[in-house]
């Protein structure tokens, strides 16, 4: 295999790997996404929970706070009223009227105590309701965040899909540069074991221009004289292009050197040589 083909195969190889790298890199980067947003969105579910159980414990106690207010305020009405009575029925004790003031005053003071209950409450739900808000927008954030990954994962996972495509073509391209490298070393193995052609003399071989002066046909096989010889620096084995203006007739190879001409088989058939045509070095 020629140096410029292993060149080629590695190059492959290398770009194959590369695209297959960048697809786990996307993919091992999407998981992550998604591995991060299922913990916020864990952990914000939980915050929401707690909080609205915090809300509802609130709302709970202010009912409470609001019928026990209510009650006393009823009650507040009926000693109101049994006073009312009794006065209109002549009862002036002074003890009984003492008694009724000190559950009237008893009973403002629960009243303030419950205002002021009520407004720590009321505080404290307004509390609630903004941290509830807080948690809310969080949320949202956490879903936006979500639906970027979820993007972000689809993205991933398409362009992964695009180098697995690219990789496969590669390596396609790469069996296929492979197998025609081998048959390019089969037909030349049979070359040099059909003609005898030193392979390590063919790069060597100089640029040099000629001339068909005659063509002969014998046991089948057609031999081609040039007019380049040893004094020409021509060996066994050196291999010419046949040209007859621009039509390209095919490639001989030289059997045999005398002083001044050469003799050399066809190698390569592609029309019929004759006297006048030209041969040049194989490039």
């Amino acid at each position: 295999m020629s140096t410029i083909g292993k060149f080629f195969i590695v190059l492959n190889l290398a770009l194959a790997g590369l695209f297959v790298g960048s697809a786990a890199s996307l993919i091992n980067k999407s998981d992550s996404y998604r591995v991060q947003l299922e913990a916020k969105a864990s952990e914000m579910d939980a915050m929401k929970d707690a909080k609205d159980a915090e809300i509802a414990k609130g709302a709970a106690n202010l009912r409470q706070s609001v019928d026990e207010r209510m009650r006393l305020y009823s009650e507040n009405g009926q000693l109101t009223a049994n006073l009312g009575a009794e006065t209109a029925r002549g009862i002036t004790a002074k003890d009984k009227n003492d008694q009724l003031e000190g559950q009237l005053q008893s009973i403002e003071g629960k009243l303030n105590d419950l205002s002021s209950t009520n407004s720590e409450l009321n505080s404290e739900l307004s509390g609630l309701r903004r941290q509830f808000e807080s948690v809310r927008s969080e949320r949202d954030s956490a879903l936006d965040v979500r639906d970027a990954a979820a993007l972000t994962a689809k993205s991933a996972v398409e362009e992964a899909n695009m180098a697995t495509g690219e990789a496969s073509d590669l390596r396609l391209q790469l069996a296929r540069e492979t197998e025609r490298a081998n048959q390019t070393e089969a037909r030349l193995a049979t070359a040099v074991s059909l003609y005898s052609i030193d392979v390590t003399t063919i790069g060597a071989q100089p640029a040099m221009e000629g001339t068909v002066t005659s063509v002969e046909e014998s046991g089948g096989a057609t031999y081609v004289v040039i007019d380049l010889g040893r004094n020409d620096s021509v060996q066994p084995g050196y291999t010419y292009d046949v040209f007859n203006g621009s039509v390209y007739k095919g490639r001989i190879s030289v059997l045999t050197v005398n002083e001044s001409k050469s003799a050399a088989s066809v190698a390569m058939y592609n029309a019929p040589i004759a006297a006048g045509d030209r041969v040049v070095t194989r490039l």
